[in-house]
């Protein structure tokens, strides 16, 4: 019971009874750069919402390991192609990563149910020069501007947008049309 409490795992609901915390969604192992787990991060499963449970993504709390400000997700499995290509692309959800790299473009990463941050710019600057903004479109990069305008001074940053089709989101691209979603890459345009 402790480990689960700890962890953001399970907790005690309004019955006194342990319970897991990620009921109704699909688990992503959280890991930091080096690929040690930190957190987990859970997708709603459609047909599972209710009272109890809303919201498209579920992260652990903070821990002493986890500082969701400061952890990309896939950043520990797409660093090496990152630094390759000297590109990071920064996106929302789980399963836009994953769609990136099935649709053979691994330079993917997630924010774990925050906006975009300076720890997080700081992080990818360590590995890469240029970053490519795969908000959905609706998403948090799009109210962020100043931001994006002061870390590309402050950090040396090309900052770039990607071409995403109106409405949809890069999971949803990479399942109709994963050559798009690379054009929506390799297409990005400046973002100044």
């Amino acid at each position: 019971e402790d480990d689960a409490r700890d962890t953001g795992l399970g907790f005690r609901n309004s019955r006194n009874r342990l319970q897991d915390t990620f009921r109704g969604r699909v688990m992503f192992p959280i890991r930091d750069p080096q690929g040690d787990p930190v957190s987990f991060g859970g997708r709603i499963l459609p047909g599972t919402e209710g009272p109890h449970n809303h919201g498209k993504y579920k992260n652990t709390p903070e821990t002493p390991l986890y500082h969701k400000s400061k952890v990309l997700y896939g950043l520990d499995r797409s660093k090496a192609a990152i630094v390759s290509a000297d590109t990071a692309i920064v996106c929302e959800g789980y399963t836009d990563v994953i769609g990136f790299a099935r649709s053979g473009v691994p330079l993917a990463v997630a924010t774990c149910g925050t906006a975009l941050t300076d720890e997080h710019v700081k992080l990818l600057r360590r590995y890469a020069r240029r970053l490519v903004l795969a908000f959905d479109a609706d998403g948090a990069g799009q109210a962020a501007a100043e931001r994006f305008y002061q870390w590309e001074r402050d950090h040396d940053l090309e900052v770039a947008v990607a071409d995403l089709p109106v409405g949809q989101d890069p999971a949803d691209v990479a399942r109709s049309d994963p050559e798009r979603l690379a054009a929506a890459v390799s297409g990005a345009t400046p973002f100044l």
